[in-house]
């Protein structure tokens, strides 16, 4: 099994979200010794926002023979080939805002690529990629699932499923700056969680 782990947090030791997905990351590998996982900390080390030139070379005809214009995508073309070779998308993504980190929406404008991740046809959008997982680990400091505030969860349902990836299963942990006490309460019950499905694998 191919596992793409994406760490989109800013923050290092304090980080609850990679905490949560390492611990799940982990507890796979118990499961399944040959797991395979491809590893990237955006949080660190983000991809580069899209450009007037990546627009360019991403829309360009399929016959249009610009090396510039391929070496424009190169990112984009390895971060996207990975996603499409995988069977599990991990994502910590703590909430940022209401919403997903800077660092995750670049990555996502990265492989969300038409004719490789989705493509139009006369009757409409057809994802392309199909039969593969996800589970999002997030971090909010309040307690916002299900309120009008919480533009993360269906953000990323939606934005997965449009290229295919309707398997969706987050795990929250919320309320992480309610205090201490109430921080490892969150992060026990999300670890439990993840635990639980790892051993379901």
């Amino acid at each position: 099994m191919k596992v793409l782990h994406i760490d989109a947090s800013p923050r290092t030791v304090r980080s609850v979200t990679r905490k949560l997905t390492s611990a799940f990351i982990n507890a796979l590998r118990v499961k399944h010794p040959g797991l395979k996982v491809t590893h990237h900390d955006i949080g660190h080390h983000p991809p580069a926002f899209i450009s007037d030139s990546w627009v360019g070379a991403a829309f360009a005809p399929a016959d249009h023979n610009d090396p510039a214009m391929k070496g424009v995508l190169h990112h984009s073309d390895e971060l996207t080939t990975e996603l499409m070779a995988t069977d599990l998308l991990v994502i910590g993504s703590p909430m940022h805002n209401f919403t997903v980190s800077a660092s995750l929406k670049a990555w996502i404008d990265q492989v969300v690529r038409t004719d490789m991740t989705f493509k139009i046809t006369e009757a409409g959008v057809e994802p392309l990629l199909k039969g593969k997982k996800a589970i999002i680990v997030t971090s909010r400091g309040g307690f916002v699932a299900g309120t009008a505030y919480d533009f993360q969860e269906p953000y990323l349902r939606t934005i997965l499923g449009f290229i295919g990836i309707t398997d969706v299963t987050f795990v929250h942990a919320e309320g992480v700056n309610e205090g201490e006490q109430a921080r490892e309460t969150a992060m026990t019950t999300a670890a439990a969680k993840l635990i639980e499905l790892a051993k379901g694998w």
